[in-house]
């Protein structure tokens, strides 16, 4: 293996040579693939150079330092990948990791169903064979970006009969074809980021089964384990998330991408935001405001250092995923309370009339960190009995 120094070398002389604005995106995403630099702790097979995280963090210096636009991000590279490598076929990974690479393929998830709540695999929503295929019949709920996808990663039943966490398989369904029916949810922010999706006799081709008949509830705690864990190093090489246009330039897809995420900064950076809400309170000598913002400083402090040795010094794979989970969404609600708290009787204002409207936006929107991706309650119980061994909670009577 190439020393760090030697990898750093060769990163930034590929990415001097290589990089140019003016070539379309797809062809960019292309190159990057091809020469291994898209996602270097991928198996060499797999077009990765399989680096460690503190190596793929050099690639990743250089790539920036040479203004390159990053791979694409999202679901794909995030929790699909990762599957793909422990249950996937050939086929599959030539195929799937190729898209979201190369192609820009998007993808989300589907899992939760109207009647579940964080209880996966409470799934009525069924898979028949039929020939060489399945046919999809159900629904699925809270999907973001579902209306935009290529694919989705679905959870169904297969043997009505067997016990609850048997009798499933994991697929991925095609979303862009006839049976399925995208109907957008509004959210108390006033946005529709969810989705609820219809199957009726929807296709899936056998090739697109991940992993074995009735093993779908193994395949679902892989993506759960990786969901779960933002501390994730390999989650973000920092390209776009969701579709781009293939043909547009790799420089303008580039600045687009700084736009977004200026806007994004200004608009959502909430730690700054807090900032200026106890500053305009007047109330940054309150010895119980002083109190909050050092606790949520050392919270943030904590789960950078994390991410830092993630890969490193991480504790067991079983606790991570939770840990990761319970501190992102303890953060948010301390930044969320406080924020509300130093503004008095203006917090219950929203929109234009309030102090700050991304501040009051990202209290609206806060209580979905502690839902999405399995409740607090849920990590708690993952934490007790999968990860220090504790009996299980009694059920009902």
């Amino acid at each position: 293996m190439a020393t760090d120094s030697a990898l750093r070398r060769e990163a930034r002389s590929w990415y001097e040579a290589t990089w140019d604005p003016e070539r379309p995106t797809g062809e960019w995403y292309r190159s990057m693939t091809e020469e291994r630099w898209a996602y270097p702790t991928w198996p060499e097979r797999w077009w990765g150079r399989a680096l460690t995280t503190p190596q793929a963090r050099i690639v990743r210096e250089e790539r920036q330092r040479a203004g390159a636009l990053g791979p694409p991000s999202g679901i794909g590279p995030t929790l699909l990948a990762p599957m793909l490598f422990e249950h996937g076929t050939d086929d599959q990974c030539g195929r799937f990791l190729w898209g979201m690479a190369a192609e820009g393929w998007v993808f989300c998830q589907m899992l939760s169903e109207p009647e579940a709540g964080s209880d996966l695999a409470n799934v009525q929503t069924i898979a028949e064979p039929d020939g060489d295929e399945w046919r999809v019949s159900g629904s699925k709920v809270w999907t973001s970006n579902a209306d935009v996808v290529d694919y989705g990663m679905l959870l169904a039943r297969t043997d009505p009969g067997a016990p609850k966490h048997h009798g499933l398989t994991f697929f991925l369904i095609a979303r862009d074809q006839p049976g399925v029916d995208v109907r957008p949810l509004r959210q108390m922010t006033g946005d529709a980021r969810f989705n609820q999706v219809f199957f009726d006799r929807a296709r899936v081709l056998a090739g697109d089964r991940l992993g074995a008949d009735g093993e779908g509830w193994g395949v679902t705690r892989t993506f759960l384990a990786h969901e779960k864990n933002s501390y994730n190093p390999a989650a973000h090489e920092g390209g776009p998330f969701g579709r781009v246009d293939l043909d547009r330039p790799a420089g303008e897809t580039l600045e687009r991408l700084r736009q977004h995420r200026t806007a994004a900064s200004a608009g959502r950076g909430v730690g700054r935001l807090l900032t200026d809400l106890v500053a305009r309170s007047g109330r940054g000598d309150d010895p119980l405001v002083r109190q909050d913002l050092a606790r949520l400083w050392s919270e943030r402090q904590l789960m950078t250092q994390t991410n830092r040795r993630s890969g490193t010094a991480a504790p067991s794979p079983r606790a991570v995923g939770p840990i990761s989970k319970l501190t992102v969404s303890e953060l948010t609600r301390g930044q969320r309370d406080t924020g509300l708290a130093v503004q008095g009787p203006w917090g219950a204002l929203v929109g234009d009339d309030a102090w700050s409207p991304a501040f009051q936006y990202f209290a609206l929107n806060s209580p979905s960190l502690s839902i999405a991706g399995g409740t607090d309650e849920i990590q708690r119980n993952h934490l007790a009995e999968r990860a220090l061994g504790l009996p299980r909670d009694p059920g009902p009577p």
